[in-house]
């Protein structure tokens, strides 16, 4: 147990968790919903078992093919239906492991796919979570994510170190880049997946094409996010584009590129990709 908590305070010393991979990137395939005809189960909220795997499958041969004409690689790409609120925590969890200081939305709930479900599955549902919140063991859990937790194992030059990075890393909301084409989903995927509501009205940042949102989070806090332009649209408006994503992206701690997993031509996408990570090489940091 001392081993683990030295392991929690040199991640926390260390000013951020480390992404796996160079890229803050995070590759969202949504729109699983819609690959297979007939194969989601309205009553549970969920594929059966034969789209779910048709889905898995189809989807590995999208991420073999972006990791294959990217420099990205699986850690950074993960498939989900954001208007099913299907594998939300997957995604959340590669944002988390990508982000720079990506503890900072640790506390994120995605929106409830249960809620989709039907009544008595709900029901269920709730009431296994309500027995697994109220044990003893998750009460232990929680007294050992409260910073106050971790006097009892160091001197209070050490802990007064770690609240000052807490510090650092919390008096900015988390900032997250969104990208995609018209109607791939992005405001879906904002609003479930950080369960987020808007706080105030969008203001322009740079140009009416790009959107600084604020959303206050379920669990407390904010969330800014950047809703950026689509690509792809023409030849005369992309390099206007770029313009903006070279002005924004650098200041972001990840960029979310959503894509419309139930189509075949990715060209765009990867084109997309490609930019972003070689922006993303020469600001490895954000800018603050």
């Amino acid at each position: 147990m001392f081993e683990e908590i030295q392991n929690k305070i040199s991640n926390w010393l260390s000013g951020r968790r480390k992404p796996t991979r160079q890229f803050r990137i995070v590759v969202g395939l949504n729109q699983v919903d819609q690959m297979i005809p007939g194969g989601w189960n309205e009553r549970l909220n969920s594929p059966t078992n034969d789209a779910e795997n048709q889905i898995n499958k189809r989807c590995q041969d999208i991420i073999k093919q972006i990791e294959n004409s990217t420099e990205i690689s699986a850690i950074n790409i993960e498939y989900y239906s954001a208007f099913k609120r299907y594998r939300l925590i997957p995604l959340l969890t590669k944002i988390i492991q990508n982000a720079e200081a990506g503890f900072k939305i640790d506390s994120v709930e995605p929106a409830d796919p249960f809620e989709l479900a039907d009544s008595e599955i709900k029901a269920v549902a709730d009431e296994k979570r309500r027995k697994m919140g109220t044990s003893a063991e998750g009460e232990s859990d929680s007294n050992k994510n409260n910073p106050d937790y971790l006097k009892n194992f160091m001197s209070d030059e050490e802990f007064n170190s770690i609240l000052h990075k807490l510090e650092q890393e919390t008096k900015y909301p988390p900032k997250v880049a969104v990208i995609g084409k018209s109607g791939v989903g992005k405001t879906t995927t904002i609003n479930n997946l950080f369960n987020a509501q808007l706080k105030t009205s969008p203001t322009t940042v740079g140009t009416t094409k790009a959107q600084t949102k604020e959303f206050t989070l379920s669990t407390g806090g904010t969330l800014t996010v950047v809703d950026l332009p689509g690509y792809g649209r023409s030849e005369a408006e992309d390099p206007e584009y770029k313009k903006i994503y070279e002005a924004i992206i650098p200041e972001c701690d990840i960029v979310l590129l959503i894509l419309q997993a139930n189509t075949r031509d990715f060209s765009d996408d990867i084109e997309m990709i490609k930019q972003i990570t070689a922006l993303l090489k020469n600001h490895p940091i954000p800018k603050r």
